[in-house]
């Protein structure tokens, strides 16, 4: 959508085709296959890239010889489509929204500011925020200004977070990837998530898990592993306690470290 349309020298905007998880698994197929790539040796992907890595599985079933899906789901839940929800109606009922014909230096930045700090609160776990910031007053806090100005640091946390997210990232691309990310379901390629997995021959399967995690959860990432299982792939599943929740994957390095280290290190028979 912040692209250009060739066609008109403006923005696609939403004149932008609808994406699926599937096109960008594809997007990255046909990227290696043009540059004369017959076969990865690993696709690896957290999130949104973990579900694009079983979406990639199903398919390319033969395309590569090891996948690592991380802190992913085979399928949006009704939580995290609710929740997706809200933030995209926040960005939209942002007047700076226009329909989505915003101008670039004029994006609906209210808007993606809440979206941001909702997101936000569902990244960590509540046992996290209470060990990082507990009940500590937030430094600076001039609640002269207002009765309701923020006063406690977890507050100035966020208000960083969703300050640094407007500006590096474009409302409407946040708008189709969310999109994306709920209408994913790996049952629809089969009827079953095992049936979609049926044909994968990847020598070995890593998935790897939070025990926190309250976007994601972590019954979602075992029933990817169960899918592979029921197919004979033999896939490991990690399950790890870390307290930081979602975002784990991005700041409990050592803990995801260990797994994937290991799992690499033992090289499929080629």
């Amino acid at each position: 959508p912040a692209s250009i349309n060739p066609a008109t020298g403006e923005r696609y905007r939403l004149e932008f085709p609808e994406i699926a998880v599937e096109d960008i698994a594809r997007a990255g197929y046909e990227t290696v296959r043009a540059l004369g790539i017959e076969r990865l040796d690993s696709v690896v992907g957290a999130s949104l890239g973990g579900m694009s890595v079983i979406a990639f599985g199903a398919l390319f079933p033969h395309f590569a010889r090891r996948l690592i899906s991380i802190s992913a789901s085979p399928a949006a839940s009704p939580f995290s489509i609710a929740l997706r929800s809200v933030q995209r109606e926040a960005i939209m009922r942002d007047p700076d929204w226009q329909g989505g014909q915003y101008a670039p230096e004029h994006p609906p930045r209210s808007g993606m500011r809440v979206a941001r700090k909702l997101g936000t609160i569902t990244y960590r776990s509540a046992a996290e925020w209470a060990v990082r910031f507990g009940r500590e007053p937030l430094a600076g806090n001039a609640r002269s200004l207002s009765p309701f100005a923020p006063r406690f640091a977890v507050e100035g946390y966020l208000e960083s977070q969703a300050e640094r997210f407007t500006r590096v990232f474009d409302a409407n691309c946040y708008l189709y990837l969310s999109s994306a990310m709920d209408r994913f379901d790996l049952a629809e390629h089969g009827g079953s998530y095992a049936a979609a997995l049926r044909a994968v021959s990847s020598e070995r399967v890593l998935v790897i898990g939070v025990e926190s995690d309250l976007l994601f959860p972590i019954h979602e990432q075992a029933a990817i592993a169960e899918a592979f299982r029921e197919n004979n792939v033999p896939v490991h599943f990690a399950r790890l306690p870390s307290l930081e929740g979602h975002d784990a994957f991005l700041v409990d390095i050592p803990r995801f470290d260990a797994q994937i280290r290991a799992f690499l290190a033992d090289p499929p028979a080629r």
